[in-house]
């Protein structure tokens, strides 16, 4: 575990900035970096991936062959996440930032993943060659992994349809062969997502090439019996597609897929109480439709307060109180309604709500000077936040819902670093904490280095662009 006083030593480092290009400022960066890579190692696996493809989306374009060492490092890791919504998430987001810097090494990373086994929805097999694909502008270079994709058993790719696309609007010559694959490298045992891709593309170029649609038709139907009866259900009528017209028929047009960006942006100036709207399991459900009080006197609000039943509706009453009418308080009074709170919070659902309201307790506190209050609440932070979205190698419900875990963690050190409170001062050492702490000054660093901000969120429509470009099927 990385502890506290490597906190104390980046923030003196970070009023030590020395000349761009300067010899202090390698060693500041690989000694950062050496921090970073420790305290990823010490968190658990779905926290320190995240951590590692942070560090690479900071270090990209500044330092390629360390931010690659990081994703391969990440890549490497996943293979420990029995969870494989999860694996593929992360695998989706280390290929974006891996296949530029090295292609072989990011599909390396996707060959090492296994077909799927038979009722999973998840494909990380299939999402981790798409982004590889889709990172690739060479028309060969991207064909070809295609195929190996399909050879691998990746076959629900929405770059099929795209593929298709650029191959008749620009490379003639290579459609019939690679719809001919599509049709071929149905599995022996398809996911009925998977017949549904071979039934779209079946859809979308029925009158191109009349033969191989009829013979996709056929395998699409075999394929729906097939698993309707190991299902024990009756078929699904999907397959029951018209056949190809006359090849002299007017072709119809695929309508295409829309590409959205796969890239996790990541705002270091976010607001801590944003963002976490990531699903149902976040909310805590009673705290919906709370009295209004900002209209009562002080002393009929703090009543309505404590009457409710609930006690997260009492604590995040009076927390309401606390930020809103601080001036009708005195410092004893403040202080005791945010004890008050702080003991009600304990009896809180688990939930990103009981998070947001310790976040602003801690935060209210250290700024009244009540700094043993505010520790309190800070610990209790780190607790509940292990008790919502600690999961191990496993999938967690705000993860599965929405962002990744570790999303969580960097809103908190971003909120104390805008209000200029180091971790330590609270008594936090939590390492995912620790480690993106650390990212901040890394960041910092290339700030220092270039005059201005080079933040990942610039870095990352930057990325959007550049896919946004190759979606626009220019001849190559």
């Amino acid at each position: 575990m990385v502890h506290g006083p490597l906190l104390i030593l980046s923030a003196a480092l970070a009023l030590q900035a020395p000349e761009p290009g300067s010899t202090a400022l390698e060693r500041r960066k690989a000694d950062l970096i050496q921090q970073i890579e420790a305290a990823a190692a010490a968190e658990q696996p779905v926290f320190g991936i995240d951590t590692q493809i942070l560090a690479a989306s900071v270090l990209k374009g500044h330092d390629d062959v360390h931010a690659a060492r990081f994703l391969g490092d990440a890549g490497q890791r996943t293979l420990l996440l029995a969870d494989a919504a999860t694996r593929a998430h992360f695998l989706k987001r280390i290929v974006e930032l891996l296949a530029p810097l090295d292609a072989r090494r990011a599909e390396s990373l996707c060959a090492s993943q296994s077909r799927r086994p038979p009722g999973q929805q998840a494909d990380p097999l299939a999402v981790c060659y798409d982004q590889l694909i889709v990172g690739l502008k060479d028309w060969d270079q991207g064909r070809e992994a295609f195929a190996r994709a399909l050879a691998a058993g990746a076959y629900n790719l929405s770059s099929t349809e795209r593929l298709l696309k650029q191959a008749r609007d620009n490379h003639a010559a290579d459609f019939a062969p690679l719809l001919a694959a599509v049709v071929d490298r149905l599995p022996a045992r398809p996911e009925a997502d998977e017949i549904a891709r071979l039934e779209s593309v079946a859809d979308a170029w029925r009158r191109t090439e009349p033969a191989l649609i009829r013979q996709a038709l056929a395998r699409c139907r075999a394929a729906r019996a097939a698993l309707a009866q190991r299902s024990g259900q009756t078929a699904d009528a999907r397959s029951d597609l018209k056949e190809p017209a006359s090849p002299l028929a007017a072709p119809v047009e695929p309508t295409g897929e829309k590409q959205g960006s796969s890239k996790l942006q990541l705002n270091f100036n976010f607001d801590f109480d944003l963002g976490f709207g990531s699903g149902k399991d976040v909310e805590d459900p009673e705290l919906k439709n709370l009295p209004e009080i900002a209209n009562l006197p002080l002393d009929a609000a703090l009543a309505l307060a404590r009457s409710q039943t609930y006690a997260g509706a009492r604590a995040a009453m009076l927390a309401d109180i606390l930020d809103t009418r601080s001036a009708e308080l005195d410092s004893t009074r403040w202080a005791w309604l945010a004890e008050e709170s702080l003991r009600e919070s304990g009896g809180m659902r688990t939930s990103g709500d009981r998070l947001i309201l310790l976040a602003e307790l801690a935060l209210w506190c250290y700024q009244h000077g009540e700094k043993a209050l505010a520790a309190t609440a800070a610990q209790s932070l780190a607790t509940s936040f292990d008790a919502l979205v600690q999961c191990g190698d496993a999938s967690c419900a705000i993860f599965r819902n929405g962002g990744a875990p570790g999303t969580l963690i960097m809103l908190f050190a971003e909120y104390l670093r805008k209000n200029n409170i180091e971790p330590a001062d609270l008594g936090l050492h939590h390492p995912g904490l620790q480690s993106r702490w650390l990212l901040f000054e890394l960041d910092a660093l290339f700030e220092d280095r270039s005059g201005k901000k080079d933040q990942p969120e610039n870095k990352d429509k930057s990325d959007q662009k550049d896919q946004q470009e190759q979606k626009e099927d220019k001849p190559s």
